[in-house]
């Protein structure tokens, strides 16, 4: 099973064909050429994100009064599969596409909507999400940045930490307390931040890839309008519980067609020819069964996928298989690049420029930025605290006060 014989099954042929040919028709070559200047880069990318927006490409499962297709779950999976076989980038604005403006859709004021909705499909502002604090990383609800509403205004004071893009993003959705008198998963309220906003601080955070997407984002005296508080003031938690509750979920999709496509890599890289007399790395019986074992993890993804799928297709909400696949989607992208540079040899700890190096260090970066995966999301620990209480039903940690996350 994958993702191809998925999209010849998904009986969305015509929708298959429509994006085919607008792709092509963006995309002469086929290709996006991206410059390796960080700003040129995120210029062509939210380009990228608008021509999409303005032939109806993004946001594809927003309803279509809001811009969207109201997309099946066939029709994002036959989306999700052709963007990753072309080899496209992720939208610079995903997470406004993906946590943002359904949040706003659900819980957002008309006005909200309005002044919202059209920038995130069109890239024209990008959104970071502020949810981990120093003393509030797995334990989320334990958050201490504090909001003070006088009048018609909200003062933030407090720091959030590994925020993706933030350095790069114009705007943040935000959890706060208004009200630090009752249990921790109440007083909770989510602010809409402009992160250019006096007082804002943002502060990349250099990770051992060398990359610099995380970041700590600082509010010293923030103040924004009452209006851009989403949902009720003090029930953050419950607006923050349904906005998120898809999030893993939606994930799969592109991210099982990614692992895919790195394991296609994989097994390319161990078939090539890279010793004297033509010996493959794949002739190696131990690296053989480890290929063969990456191979039968990722089928196990996307079965897992699959049956969260169905249960959303008959009417459910996502279940607690989100877990499972983020607890072992993460282990497996950290043993793909394990693997590949073992097949690679001593040549794939090099890092990029140096003479010799295989594939300009991709493995090597890919291999230690996989070490994120086990914190983004939500940590490896509270996936694994999920799955032992709402699958295996075992007795819940005391600190949870029977609130899912």
């Amino acid at each position: 099973m994958n993702f191809d014989s998925l999209v010849a099954s998904a009986g969305q042929s015509e929708f298959h064909l429509e994006l085919r040919e607008f792709l092509d028709s963006i995309l002469p070559d086929g290709r996006l050429q991206l410059p390796r200047d960080p700003a040129e880069r995120l210029r062509v990318l939210r380009d990228w994100q608008a021509a999409m927006a303005e032939g109806g490409w993004a946001g594809i499962h927003w309803p279509v009064e809001y811009g969207g297709r109201d997309a099946t779950l066939a029709q994002n999976v036959v989306y999700n599969v052709e963007l990753t076989r072309r080899g496209l980038p992720a939208f610079p604005g995903h997470r406004g596409l993906a946590l943002v403006g359904p949040g706003i859709i659900a819980h957002g004021t008309e006005e909200q909507k309005a002044r919202y909705l059209p920038k995130i499909r069109t890239a024209e502002e990008l959104w970071a999400g502020g949810f981990s604090e120093p003393d509030a990383g797995s334990d989320l609800a334990s958050l201490r940045t504090r909001a003070d509403i006088d009048g018609d205004t909200v003062v933030i004071n407090g720091q959030k930490i590994w925020t993706s893009q933030a350095a790069r993003c114009d705007m943040i959705y935000t959890l706060v307390r208004t009200d630090a008198t009752g249990p921790k998963h109440q007083g909770i309220t989510v602010v809409l931040v402009p992160l250019h906003s006096p007082g804002v601080t943002v502060r990349p955070i250099r990770q051992i890839s060398g990359a610099r997407g995380f970041c700590e984002v600082f509010f010293d005296d923030v103040s924004v309008p009452t209006a851009n508080i989403l949902g009720p003031v003090g029930d953050g938690w419950r607006v923050n519980r349904t906005t998120m509750a898809h999030e893993h979920f939606t994930n799969f999709i592109p991210a099982q067609a990614r692992y895919s496509r790195t394991l296609d890599q994989v097994v390319a890289l161990a078939r090539s020819p890279i010793a004297p007399g033509g010996a493959r790395p794949g002739d190696d019986p131990h690296l053989r069964n480890r290929v063969g074992r990456a191979w039968a993890d990722s089928q196990m993804l996307l079965v897992n996928g699959l049956r969260n799928l169905a249960r959303v297709t008959a009417g459910g909400m996502p279940g607690p298989e989100g877990s499972i696949a983020k607890l072992f989607g993460q282990e497996f992208e950290k043993a793909m690049h394990e693997l590949a540079l073992d097949i690679t040899g001593p040549a794939g700890v090099l890092d990029r420029g140096a003479d010799g190096t295989p594939e300009r260090g991709r493995w090597l970066f890919g291999y230690l930025a996989a070490r994120a995966t086990t914190i983004g999301g939500g940590t490896s620990e509270i996936h694994r605290g999920k799955i032992a209480e709402q699958v295996l039903g075992l007795p819940r940690d005391p600190w949870n006060e029977h609130e899912d996350l």
